[in-house]
């Protein structure tokens, strides 16, 4: 079966998360190998992947679907009970973020609202912490899934047809800690009746006149 160009550039950025940590040279050699690859190619490789598991029917896992079970790195930024937001590793600004729906969407109008607060929630966030003008909330069919960009903007005018840069390990790192939302538990402690009473009474010395 002929592969469709959303699959070919699906398993290209598997393939390119597989070799983002090499060091500079040798990754800069297999990206460009990577990015030279026939659809040809790709489905042997495929073929050839599945007769070494022994399983040829069990269907390729997205990228998302990747980054939602943790089977790739990401750089998790906040999360509701419906999404994760990650920075992108290719950015179209600094700060970009995605916003991923835990279960996947294949309609932008099935995106569950929970998703668009989280966006909201994101936006607010770097305009403080970053100090962007605004952001650029865009939904975008991508690898099969519909996903939400939130793009910070600064001073020009940015969308997703814009140019994208790469974004390095020190720099996603730096973003992740400045932007992460961390839940705080607060523990409640509960004071019974007696330890109530007890701290509460005043016990005064009779005075003898």
């Amino acid at each position: 079966m002929a592969l469709t160009p959303e699959q070919i550039e699906e398993l290209k950025e598997q393939l390119r998360e597989q070799v983002k940590d090499l060091p500079q040279q040798q990754k800069e050699a297999a990206l460009n190998q990577i990015a030279s690859l026939s659809p040809q190619a790709l489905e042997a490789m495929i073929k050839q992947q599945q007769e070494k598991s022994g399983n040829t029917n069990k269907p390729q896992k997205g990228v998302f679907r990747s980054i939602v079970d943790g089977d790739i790195k990401a750089y998790v930024i906040a999360e509701n009970k419906d999404a994760l937001a990650v920075l992108d590793i290719k950015p179209v600004s600094n700060a970009h973020i995605v916003i991923i729906p835990k279960k996947p969407v294949t309609e932008a109008k099935s995106l569950p609202n929970s998703c668009f607060n989280l966006s909201k929630k994101i936006a607010k966030r770097i305009s403080k912490k970053l100090e962007a003008k605004s952001s650029e909330i865009q939904t975008e069919y991508k690898f099969g899934e519909m996903i939400i960009n939130v793009i910070p903007i600064y001073d020009k005018s940015l969308n997703l047809l814009s140019p994208r840069t790469d974004a390095n390990e020190k720099q996603l790192q730096e973003l992740e800690q400045k932007l992460k939302i961390v839940k705080k538990r607060i523990k409640k402690i509960k004071i019974g009746k007696k330890a109530k009473s007890e701290g509460l009474t005043l016990k005064l010395e009779r005075r003898i006149p």
